[in-house]
């Protein structure tokens, strides 16, 4: 298996995350809105904008990740037939710029989920408290989509260091 076939499947991998990203997205926007319109209590109320500005972020980071992931599977195919070695030359230094966001990722997490707990523990305004729900889902959201995302990149990488050292 050549280097560019792992080059492929992890774009592959960067699809099918980006495609959940983008419809975990919609799909929370629709339930802020189902919360907003079915829904009878103040608490059901307050959760269209949380989950409504959620879904928009989620929804936006998938589809940028479907368009920029879809333009370098050709670009990429060009790139890695003129020339292999700094084809995968760039691709190291590529992974190894965007490993901090694993970092950030885990900090905002850290940060929303104690900010969840006190807007529970010291307010009993649906507003706060539907707030909170939304730093929860969007902290949890990403911690689960960047668990993955962390894992084919860190194989990649290897893969990267493997190539390299031939």
């Amino acid at each position: 298996m050549n280097f560019f076939n792992h080059t492929t499947a992890w774009l592959k991998g960067e699809l099918f995350e980006a495609y959940f990203i983008a419809s975990f997205g919609v799909l929370t926007i629709l339930g802020g809105i189902l919360f907003w319109k079915s829904g009878s209590t103040p608490n059901s109320k307050a959760l269209l904008l949380p989950l409504v500005f959620t879904g928009l972020i989620y929804a936006a980071i998938g589809i940028s990740m479907i368009i920029s992931n879809q333009k370098r599977l050709t670009i990429y195919k060009q790139n890695y037939q003129r020339d292999e070695t700094t084809f995968i030359q760039s691709e190291k230094k590529r992974v190894e710029a965007f490993q901090y966001g694993y970092t950030i990722s885990k900090v905002v997490a850290s940060v929303c989920f104690p900010l969840t707990l006190l807007l529970f523990w010291l307010s009993k305004n649906p507003n706060l408290q539907g707030l909170g729900i939304g730093l929860a889902l969007f902290a949890l959201s990403g911690l689960v989509v960047d668990y993955f995302s962390q894992e084919r990149a860190d194989i990649y990488y290897q893969k990267i260091l493997e190539e390299l050292n031939q």
